[in-house]
């Protein structure tokens, strides 16, 4: 390895005068609803807390890499030659980070070599001139080493059928683990030039184009792949081992776009009929948003050693076991969320990953003549309800694990997306998501939350100020309950009730869908629900003899109850329980006149007492704090007769 490092110095010294010029199958039921599932075991391992290190006086345009990289190694060595465009005026030295672990050799700017100060994670270049504010300037660093500080996530090895394989996955602060780079979401760099030295026998997989591949010494290939879109730096990877390759072609029209797929050669014939349905996923995905963003160049899959995937910019890196329609789907996702328009904070990767989660499921949406739609929502709605604290909005991006949170990030994230459609109508919604993908200040570029709110309300004429302060930043879900009484054979009475599971959010606005039966027919109602014990009466057409409560699982809510009056009272009489459930006060609301019989039951027939705290001739008050939790029926007599209603306990 020494004789060859030596060799690379001497070969980029010559090289780098002229750099800057280059500056310029169906579905796995296993994964419904738990996509996030292996990325974040997988992140979790990487568990130090990342602050910025740096001095940002730069506007990063080019990346050229250089590296040794054998398989059979836990070891990288080579350069990094960076272009940039100072930012400040009198820029006197120049900043990166690479982590202590890893050894910073030496540095030229300007073509003659610089001192270098390397310490822990700091990598600091001082200039012999100033740069101007303004100006092109370029640098490059020598470094080798073992970058084995967070283990498996940042630079992995495996040996997989007795050959040795090695990838890269720098997100979120892994970029500095192997490289020196601005390891943040402030700087995209325009384009790179990748240049791979690896053992014959072997290819290597990384962004953008294959350019090359030719003879470098004995025994060795060099590997040349460029990118010419703006790459943020933990999007940038590369792949090493005797990979089988294939494509398939994704065509529309007279134009095709590549899917190059790297993969090991033990696995070639399982996986290649999975990878070849991301075809179908990406013709939706068009149709449903804008054009491919990387079109100019391919799309692709390499094979790794994680159990799930990473979305690296125009080639996710895949374990054997995501080769599954919605883990590809969702990692396709990402080229157009998280890639094309990059979240300008962690504060805010839900619009990276809560946007793939929910793209993913619009898979089922439209393709498997929608089975598996219902199944996906169910998942999603469930896992979110699962537990109430935390927001969709990330507040902690010092914890990689909270930043990476499958329920909060991805569940939740795409649950919101799900109402919001729901909320908007489904003509705004997506011209709202193409809106933002096509913002010429957000496109290639950083986004935050605020950007693609305010597209939303553009598109849909609404202030969303609410919705979003309840479901993006506020923490919980909605619990409804909800009363419905027969006024007459044709209208009805609807009372929604809504408690929160969090102090955070006061109340839930949303529209309210009810699916009512009756007559052999059914129809479904939305009810603009604004305040908890709002009464609505609706008119089905028919005599309701059952309800079902959000039908298409549009609300993110939980733990709900229907409550349908099933006394057969005369026409223009009426009779509401509230609320119901109850805890320690029913009232009774009615137009029966003078009531004669007050009696409460349990569904076995047991009586109870009756504790009237109040009554006039249209309501009755009932001290209910003796009764435990469960179903009761209220038995009440009137002049023309008996009725009876159930209610139900619940504290």
């Amino acid at each position: 390895m020494k004789v060859f490092y030596i060799r690379i110095i001497i070969l980029l010294f010559f090289l780098l005068p002229g750099l800057c010029l280059f500056a310029q199958q169906g579905p796995s039921l296993k994964t419904l609803g738990l996509i996030s599932a292996n990325e974040k075991i997988e992140h979790r391992k990487l568990l130090n807390p990342h602050k910025e290190l740096i001095v940002n006086n730069y506007d990063l345009k080019y990346h050229r890499f250089f590296w040794i990289a054998d398989p059979a190694e836990a070891f990288i060595s080579g350069s990094v030659t960076s272009c940039f465009v100072a930012t400040q005026a009198g820029m006197n030295s120049i900043q990166f980070e690479l982590n202590a672990t890893m050894s910073a050799d030496s540095a030229f700017h300007r073509g003659k070599m610089s001192s270098i100060d390397h310490t822990g994670n700091v990598v600091n270049i001082p200039f012999d001139e100033i740069t101007p504010q303004g100006t092109l300037d370029s640098v490059t660093v020598y470094y080798h080493g073992n970058p084995t500080t967070s283990g498996f996530g940042s630079f992995g090895n495996e040996i997989h059928a007795g050959a040795p394989g090695m990838w890269t996955l720098s997100e979120p602060y892994g970029a500095s683990d192997w490289w020196p780079s601005k390891n943040d979401l402030t700087d995209k760099i325009d384009s790179i030039d990748v240049f791979v030295v690896t053992p014959v026998g072997n290819h290597v997989a990384s962004n953008g184009l294959l350019v090359s591949e030719t003879p470098y010494n004995t025994g060795y290939t060099l590997a040349h792949w460029k990118h010419r879109y703006p790459i943020v730096s933990y999007l940038i990877a590369i792949a090493s081992t005797n990979y089988a390759r294939f494509s398939d072609y994704y065509i529309t029209g007279s134009d095709s776009l590549e899917v190059l797929n790297y993969v090991y050669p033990e696995d070639s014939a399982t996986v290649r009929q999975s990878a070849a349905g991301v075809l179908p996923v990406l013709a939706l995905f068009e149709s449903l948003f804008t054009p491919y963003p990387f079109k100019a160049e391919k799309y692709g899959h390499a094979e790794f050693g994680w159990g799930g995937g990473m979305e690296h910019q125009t080639m996710t890196f895949l374990g054997k076991g995501a080769f599954n329609h919605e883990i590809i789907a969702h990692e396709l996702a990402h080229q157009w969320f998280g890639d094309m328009i990059t979240c300008d904070s962690w504060h805010d990767i839900w619009l990276n990953e809560g946007f793939a989660t929910f793209t993913a499921g619009l898979t089922y949406e439209h393709m498997f003549n929608g089975f598996y739609w219902p199944i996906w929502k169910n998942n999603e709605i469930s896992f979110v309800c699962s537990d109430s604290a935390g927001s969709v909005y990330c507040d902690d991006t010092t914890s990689v694990d909270r930043i990476f949170n499958d329920r909060l990030s991805y569940s939740k994230g795409a649950t919101l997306l799900h109402m919001l459609r729901w909320v908007i109508g489904d003509d705004a919604f997506f011209a709202g998501i193409k809106n933002y993908l096509n913002d010429p200040k957000l496109k290639h570029g950083f986004a935050r939350s605020s950007f693609f709110i305010f597209h939303m309300e553009a598109s849909s004429g609404k202030d969303l100020t609410k919705f979003f302060a309840d479901w993006l930043y506020g923490q919980g879900y909605p619990i409804y309950t909800v009363n419905v009484g027969q006024l007459s054979d044709n209208e009805i009475s609807v009372t929604i009730y809504q408690s929160q599971t969090h102090p955070s959010v006061s109340f839930f606005e949303m529209p309210v869908p009810v699916q009512f039966f009756g007559s052999g027919r059914d129809t479904i109602i939305v009810f603009n629900h604004t305040f908890s014990g709002e009464m609505f009466t609706a008119k089905p057409g028919f005599r309701v003899d059952s309800l079902k409560f959000d039908p298409d699982l549009r609300l993110v809510s939980a733990h709900n109850n229907v409550v349908l009056g099933t006394s057969d009272l005369p026409s223009g009489k009426n009779l509401l329980l509230m609320p119901n459930p109850a805890t320690d006060r029913l009232y009774v609301q009615h137009n029966l006149g003078k009531i004669n019989i007050l009696g409460i039951s349990t569904m076995d027939g047991k009586m109870e007492s009756v504790q009237l705290e109040k009554q006039n001739n249209s309501l009755i008050e009932i001290n209910t704090g003796n009764l435990l939790n469960g179903m009761y029926i209220l038995k009440i007599g009137y002049k023309d007769g008996i009725t009876s209603e159930k209610f139900i306990i619940k504290r």
